[in-house]
């Protein structure tokens, strides 16, 4: 055999081999006809083609703009999450055994992911709306916040929705139209792909089954307190009597919090009021945030409030008691306790720390320490004197020079 033809055959050789490793390892995603480059949705339908989760049709389309069905929904999300095989049985009367997605419905029933209505139906071929689409990632995706639920205009805790739509946001999910959600909108497949997507990237949140950690803390303080306070506004502005939304509150608190603490309060729920039952945090809990487990299923947590909206204002001590019942932990004891002898003792570097919060909405700001100084008050119950600092800072922002004087006893400003 000739050199050259040595050559030839070695090369035709390796080009046949990277042919088949970049067919088997590096495929390119398929083109979809309706889906050019600049749509907006591009990237992660391709992503998602890529990864086998969607195919489009056989005429070459994908059509995003469809609203997408709950059994694609469900489909879709079993694949990705590959999801533990459900037992045949029947549980919706509108999906047999012989239903072509009965198997993907049933796995994300059997999660705890979707449910059908008060009807036994499931309704399959029905479109799903955003805020429904949120609910069902939130509880496949288990996702967190680190921050208090709030962002969309027309998502308040007036609505079932409230801590769902805002998990996706909070989570980079969905980033919302000019700080709107559009709930009642439906999902289009396009839409269904991109939020899909991000999710995938986000992952999905393991189950803790021993000690908690900071984040799963984080968010029991802000989802748990929003769901309670959700179920109560509703009920209150359906006039109902705390007797007919008691068992709405079961999943997020034990029967000593719902009856002890809970149910005295109802009368005095107010949507319209900017007062709140449980504690509305801005950076406390960035600084002043302690737990503990006395045992397995039991979860202290400590933390403060500068500045309430709640019942009482004025600095106080948070304390929480968690309990975990059936595998899920919910809200036992919440007491306040107001500062006094007894305080925060913030230091400089806590006050700066607040300080910078408090002014993030501004850019750019510098904010410089100036003196400190002392002063005396009275402990409201035991009637004693106490000394605490005063820290003086001054924030420069667009608008102007500011002089900040700030209370190291309850992180109260004096201007």
């Amino acid at each position: 055999m000739s050199k050259l033809l040595q050559t030839v055959r070695w090369t035709a050789l390796l080009f046949i081999i990277s042919i088949t490793f970049m067919n088997t390892g590096q495929a390119s995603a398929k083109e979809f006809t309706d889906v050019p480059k600049k749509h907006p949705n591009y990237t992660a339908i391709q992503e998602m083609e890529k990864k086998g989760f969607i195919s489009g049709y056989p005429d070459g389309k994908f059509r995003p703009n469809e609203p997408i069905s709950r059994k694609h929904v469900a489909t879709l999300l079993d694949q990705a999450l590959k999801l533990p095989k459900a037992s045949k049985k029947l549980i919706y009367k509108d999906v047999p055994l012989s239903h072509p997605y009965y198997q993907p419905i049933m796995n994300l029933t059997q999660a705890g992911i979707v449910s059908g209505g008060l009807n036994q139906k499931f309704n399959p071929n029905a479109p799903v709306t955003r805020i429904q689409m949120a609910k069902i990632l939130d509880l496949a995706f288990r996702f967190r916040f680190n921050e208090r639920p709030g962002g969309f205009h027309d998502l308040y805790q007036d609505h079932w929705g409230f801590v769902h739509g805002n998990a996706l946001l909070a989570n980079g999910v969905a980033k919302g139209d000019q700080d709107h959600f559009y709930p009642n909108r439906p999902v289009t497949r396009a839409h269904y792909a991109e939020f899909l997507n991000r999710a995938l990237k986000v992952g999905v949140t393991p189950v803790e089954t021993g000690t908690v950690s900071k984040e799963q803390v984080l968010d029991l303080l802000h989802r748990t307190p929003a769901e309670v306070e959700g179920v109560m506004i509703r009920g209150m502005l359906a006039k109902k009597k705390f007797s007919e939304i008691r068992s709405q509150l079961l999943p997020y608190a034990t029967v000593r919090f719902i009856d002890v603490q809970m149910k005295p309060d109802y009368p005095y729920v107010c949507f319209a009021c900017d007062t709140s039952f449980f504690p509305y945090y801005m950076s406390e809990l960035s600084f002043r945030l302690h737990y503990s487990q006395p045992s397995n299923d039991t979860l202290a947590i400590h933390t403060i409030l500068l500045d309430s909206d709640g019942p009482v204002s004025g600095g106080l001590f948070v304390d929480y008691m968690f309990k975990k019942e059936s595998g899920k932990w919910k809200i036992h004891d919440l007491k306040y306790t107001r500062i006094g002898k007894r305080n925060f003792e913030l230091t400089k570097d806590e006050v700066e720390q607040i300080l910078r919060y408090d002014y993030s909405y501004q850019k750019p700001v510098s904010i410089q320490f100036i003196s400190q100084s002392e002063a005396r008050d009275r402990d409201g119950k035991s009637g004693e004197m106490y000394t605490y600092k005063k820290y003086r800072f001054t924030v420069q922002t667009n608008d102007g020079r500011q002089t900040v004087d700030v209370r190291s006893d309850s992180g109260y400003y004096e201007y």
